[in-house]
């Protein structure tokens, strides 16, 4: 009896093994058969697996970079601001994740320019970030882009944002509750039957998501990059579509 039982297990972790590798070796022929340039990071923060592809490439981060925006407001600016500030810190935050207001966003840059100038460079020195730059002169010399980081390293912001590991308890979870909650709807969460917390980017040739979906079980974090001369809706395809794969390939079945 034990030797049959040990038998079906073997047979099931083969099955699971054969199915997520016929899953990765999809995703790298989708990505190769992307019209453009593309940078996929996937991970299951519970059993630490991953799928990637690209994943150091720099992209111009859009308005993911709002994320570290955000993190760099609570960390340097907030804690000695005034209550007013605190509430006009909190509602640009609000406005920047939820809506991805860029008047917002402007208007952040520009307290973090007054009154901490080294906030933004201290939050990716601090979160290991080796190729993300925010709201940078050195970036839009060598990419012509403001604001640039890599599947890979926005992945790593949005895993500090949720495991509370950067920003403390409170501040985090308003942060993954306002990601919970944005307006967006395509890309990552269009065929997910579960909760997502996530990050659109977009630009003129850009599209990109990064977030979270959390069936309860497991809780996947996915990264996706594009850049294409195509239309905003191949790109957004092509994204809802590998963020379905990457979550069926790494979820424990």
């Amino acid at each position: 009896m034990l030797k049959k039982v040990a038998v079906l297990l073997s047979a099931l972790l083969m099955f699971t093994v054969v199915a997520s590798a016929n899953s990765y070796k999809e995703i790298v022929g989708d990505a190769k058969k992307f019209n453009g340039q593309v940078g996929v990071y996937a991970k299951n923060l519970r059993t630490g697996k991953s799928i990637a592809y690209n994943q150091d490439a720099v992209f111009p981060a859009a308005s993911t970079a709002k994320l570290v925006v955000a993190m760099a407001l609570y960390k340097y600016l907030y804690p000695a601001a005034s209550t007013a500030k605190k509430e006009l810190y909190d509602q640009n935050v609000d406005d920047m994740i939820v809506v991805s207001g860029n008047d917002s966003y402007g208007a952040m840059l520009a307290e973090i320019d007054t009154v901490r100038p080294d906030a933004l460079k201290k939050v990716t020195r601090d979160l290991r970030l080796r190729k993300t730059q925010v709201h940078s002169e050195d970036a839009y010399k060598r990419y012509k882009y403001h604001s640039v980081t890599t599947p890979y390293e926005m992945a790593l912001v949005f895993e500090n944002i949720y495991r509370d590991r950067y920003l403390g308890r409170q501040k985090s979870a308003e942060l993954k509750d306002k990601l919970a909650n944005t307006i967006f709807h395509d890309e990552i969460p269009r065929f997910m039957e579960t909760p997502v917390m996530h990050k659109v980017g977009a630009l003129d040739n850009l599209l990109c998501d990064v977030g979270i979906v959390d069936d309860g079980r497991d809780q996947i974090l996915i990264s996706v990059y594009t850049l294409t001369g195509q239309n905003e809706a191949y790109a957004s395809d092509y994204i809802a579509r590998t963020a379905a794969k990457a979550y069926n390939a790494l979820r424990r079945k």
